[in-house]
């Protein structure tokens, strides 16, 4: 009987420690990206990377520690992504914030995808991981609060104002997925929900 080729484990390959350590957090990165939260286990990376669960133990402690380091990992690529481009700063903040929010709307599948479990429901995690999940959230909207509210230092407020920003990111893409509407009439209602919010000079 010819052995199912696409069930087998993938030949292990000898790396460092440091490549190995990359290695496993890209393949980790792969199933947060394309399944969610729910599918990552360390059986399953260590199938895909093809190599044994003692492995992955070596370097990341336990699942939680994993998925907080693939999360962490995305979030600063994500980041770089969404950095403010050179001489951006001068423009008007109106045409600004449209800009980013242009950018968003346009990132790839799995920023999207990390976007969306960072911003899920929280309560569904393990509770280990909303310390970590709360400090990264507040990270990224702090980012995005200096863009369309510069200068003043977020509050609580403009967090929770910020998060529906987000959320309506996450319905914008839906609708743009199926068809609903175009890029440019998501941005039209991201800006309108965005002056709805925060009280600015545009």
């Amino acid at each position: 009987m010819v052995p199912d080729q696409h069930n087998a484990p993938a030949k292990r390959q000898y790396l460092s420690a440091e490549s190995r350590r990359e290695s496993i957090l890209r393949v980790a990165d792969e199933v947060l990206s394309k399944e969610g939260i729910a599918h990552l286990s360390i059986v399953g990376v260590a199938r895909r990377a093809g190599i044994s669960r003692q492995l992955i133990y070596q370097h990341f402690t336990d699942l939680n520690t994993l998925l907080i380091e693939v999360i962490r990992m995305r979030f600063r690529e994500t980041q770089m992504t969404l950095d403010i481009a050179d001489g951006a700063h001068d423009l008007e903040i109106r045409e600004l914030v449209e800009r980013q929010l242009r950018r968003v709307l346009n990132l790839p599948l799995r920023d999207r995808q990390l976007i969306r479990n960072l911003f899920g429901d929280i309560s569904a995690l393990p509770r280990d991981l909303w310390a970590t999940l709360i400090e990264i959230r507040e990270a990224l909207l702090a980012r995005w609060a200096e863009v369309i509210d510069p200068g003043n230092t977020p509050a609580p407020l403009s967090y929770a104002k910020m998060g529906l920003i987000i959320h309506a990111l996450l319905g914008a893409w839906d609708l743009m997925l199926d068809g609903s509407i175009t890029e440019d009439e998501a941005i039209d209602l991201l800006m309108k929900i965005t002056e709805s919010l925060f009280v600015l000079p545009w």
